[in-house]
């Protein structure tokens, strides 16, 4: 797999120069929940610009997760900090952070599929670490184990989760530099990381192509 050119991030991300198209298309239903977790996870009806900046991110192989010595939360704010690009970083956790390649890639969706949304019934597996639970082996399913943190597993609660199934594409026109724009096509087309909206399984096929340089 060849390298990826982030040369890009040490331009201006101000100086766009060029224009193209953002072809998003869903290859399974797709739950994007943005609220607070509870007994609903409610989806979006078109994706947020913030998980569509992850899911670029990902095809650039920049997610690295925040468990190891912060390595990919420090790259990130380097990276940043070189491009000069507003963004701020303001703590360890994901949310807390806006996404680096935004500045490179201004987005406006032009077109938006139909859509239908369904509910699905799903278990959450919480943890909970408490005496009761240690003692009680009723309120434990069969992976109610000690995890590394020293904390115990503990049944599972229903909850619903509303998916949301289109019928073809959301297209955006891209506003981006010609160097930022090269290194996104060659991205999409050998992504480093699953293309994805909402959850992990909630998998999309993406292309960009010019319409000017």
């Amino acid at each position: 797999m060849p390298d990826i050119d982030l040369s890009f991030l040490l331009e201006d991300p101000l100086g766009a120069d060029a224009t193209g198209t953002l072809t998003v298309e869903p290859l399974v239903p797709l739950s994007m929940n943005t609220s607070v977790p509870g007994k609903h996870f409610q989806t979006e009806t078109t994706p947020p610009k913030r998980q569509l900046y992850g899911m670029i991110e990902n095809a650039f192989g920049l997610h690295f997760g925040w468990d190891k010595g912060a390595f990919g939360y420090k790259l990130k704010q380097t990276l940043a900090d070189e491009a000069e690009a507003d963004v701020s970083i303001s703590g360890r956790r994901s949310r807390d952070y806006q996404p680096l390649l935004a500045p490179y890639y201004e987005l406006e969706l032009t077109e938006a599929p139909g859509t239908e949304t369904y509910d699905d019934t799903q278990w959450l597996h919480k943890w909970r670490d408490t005496a009761r639970i240690r003692a009680s082996a009723s309120n434990q399913d069969w992976r109610g184990v000690q995890d590394e943190a020293g904390n115990y597993g503990y049944g599972k609660t229903p909850v619903k989760r509303e998916y949301v199934v289109t019928d073809g594409p959301w297209v955006y026109d891209v506003d981006t530099t010609k160097a930022a724009g090269n290194a996104l096509r060659a991205a999409l087309k050998a992504p480093r990381g699953p293309l994805y909206l909402g959850t992990s399984d909630g998998w999309v096929d993406v292309h960009f192509h010019f319409t000017s340089e």
